[in-house]
C-alpha cells in the first residue's frame, strides 16, 4: 500500500504534511475495504478466479477448470453467483455451473454479492441490484457490499482531490434507508457488531455499534474490520497490529500492513522500511506478504509481493499490487497457495 509513497519528497507545509498523512491512513484502509466485495470464506460455492491471456474464468479448489477463461473481468463466487463482464457496458450474473443467470446492459461494473444484493457502478456513481433487478437508486458517491444487514455508502459534493477526500460515509439499511447519517470521513463494514469508522472532526479511527455510538475510541491511525474476534489496527505508518473487542493488543504492532484473520490465518506484510520526516515519507525497503496465526507466527514466510486472505481452502498471490481502475488485475499476473504455502495454480496474466 505504501509504495505509492517511494517517490514523495521534498518541502511541504505542515498543513500538506497532515493532509498526506490522511490520505495514507485512508489508502491503508481502503486496500481491504476498498475490495469490499471480497467473498466471504464461509461460501459453500469454492470457485476461484483465474486469469489467462487477459480473459477470466474460475477453477476449483484442486486447480480444475470449471469456467473457461473467455470474460474481460471478473468477480468471486459468493452466494452461489458471480458477476462477468461480456462486454464493454455488459456485465452477466453466473451460476457455478457457467450459466448465465441474469445480465445488466449500461453498468460500469458489478460487485460480489452479499446478503443477497451487490453494489453496481454507472459511471462515479453506485447502487445496487439483485439477482434480477436494481433495488436501491444508483446516486452513491461510493459504495460497499451488505454486512449484518446494513452498508456503508459515501455523498460528495464535486469531483476534485480535496473533494474526494471531503466525500462523507454513513449507513443504509437494504431498503436503501439511512440509519447512521453522514458524518464520516471512511468507514468500513459492520462485522462482530462493530464497524471501523474515520470522523470528518478528527484524524483518528476506532470503532462504533450500530447506533452510531463509539464502543472503542478514535484513537488508532488506521483501523479495519474485525473477524474472527481480532481486528488490524494502525498506531503509525508502517505499525500494524491485532486488537480484541475491549481495544487491547493482541498482537503487537509491527507489520506495515495486515488483513483480517480468516480460516484462522491473516495476511500480513512483513520487512517494510518506512522514512518519515517533516519532509517526506518514503519507503527505503519494500515488505513481503506472507501469513501468520493468532499467535503472530508465519505459518507462510513472507516471500509474496502481494497476497489476499484466504478464501476457503486457497489464497491468491500476486506478482505485484492490485491497481485502483476498473480492471484491478489488468497488467498483473496471479495464482493461488493453500495453507502450507505451496503453489496450486501458478501465477499467470
Amino acid at each position: 500500500m505504501f509504495a505509492i509513497f517511494t517517490t514523495i519528497a521534498g518541502k511541504t507545509s505542515k498543513r500538506a504534511y497532515v493532509t498526506l498523512l490522511l490520505l495514507l491512513a485512508i489508502v491503508s484502509f481502503t486496500t481491504v475495504v476498498g475490495n469490499n466485495a471480497e467473498a466471504s470464506s464461509a461460501d459453500a460455492d469454492k470457485l476461484y478466479i483465474i486469469k489467462q491471456d487477459d480473459k477470466y474464468g474460475y477453477i476449483d479448489r484442486d486447480g480444475n477448470v470449471v469456467i473457461k477463461p473467455i470474460y474481460l473481468n471478473a468477480k468471486d463466487f459468493a452466494e452461489g453467483v458471480a458477476p462477468v463482464k461480456i462486454q464493454e457496458g455488459t456485465w452477466s450474473i453466473l451460476n457455478t455451473k457457467g450459466e448465465i443467470i441474469g445480465t445488466w446492459k449500461y453498468v460500469d461494473e458489478i460487485n460480489a454479492f452479499s446478503e443477497g444484493l451487490a453494489v453496481v457502478r454507472k459511471g462515479a456513481k453506485y447502487g445496487y441490484i439483485n439477482k434480477k433487478q436494481l433495488v436501491i437508486p444508483v446516486k452513491f458517491d461510493n459504495a460497499y457490499g451488505f454486512s449484518e444487514g446494513m452498508a456503508v455508502v459515501a455523498i460528495r459534493e464535486g469531483n476534485t482531490l480535496a473533494e474526494r477526500l471531503n466525500a462523507k460515509y454513513g449507513y443504509i439499511d437494504k431498503n436503501g434507508n439511512v440509519v447512521i447519517d453522514f458524518q464520516y470521513r471512511a468507514a468500513g463494514n459492520f462485522k462482530e457488531g462493530v464497524a471501523p469508522v474515520s470522523s470528518t472532526t478528527g484524524f483518528g479511527w476506532g470503532y462504533i455499534d450500530k447506533t452510531g455510538q463509539y464502543v472503542i475510541e478514535p484513537n488508532y491511525f488506521a483501523a479495519k474490520e474485525f473477524s474472527e474476534g481480532l481486528a488490524p489496527v494502525s498506531v503509525g505508518p508502517g505499525k500494524t497490529g491485532f486488537i480484541s473487542h475491549e481495544g487491547k493488543f493482541v498482537i503487537p504492532p509491527q507489520y506495515s500492513w495486515a488483513s483480517g484473520f480468516s480460516e484462522g490465518i491473516a495476511c500480513v506484510k512483513s520487512g517494510e522500511k518506512i522514512e518519515i520526516n517533516s519532509s517526506h515519507i518514503k519507503v527505503v525497503e519494500i515488505g513481503k506478504y506472507g501469513y501468520i496465526d493468532k499467535a503472530g507466527e508465519f505459518v507462510i514466510k513472507p516471500i509474496f509481493n502481494y497476497a489476499e486472505s484466504f478464501r476457503g481452502d486457497l489464497a491468491r498471490v500476486y506478482d505485484q499490487t492490485l491497481g485502483f481502475g476498473d480492471d484491478k488485475y489488468q497488467g498483473i499476473s496471479f495464482g493461488y497457495i493453500d495453507k502450507n504455502g505451496k503453489i496450486k495454480w501458478q501465477l499467470t496474466r
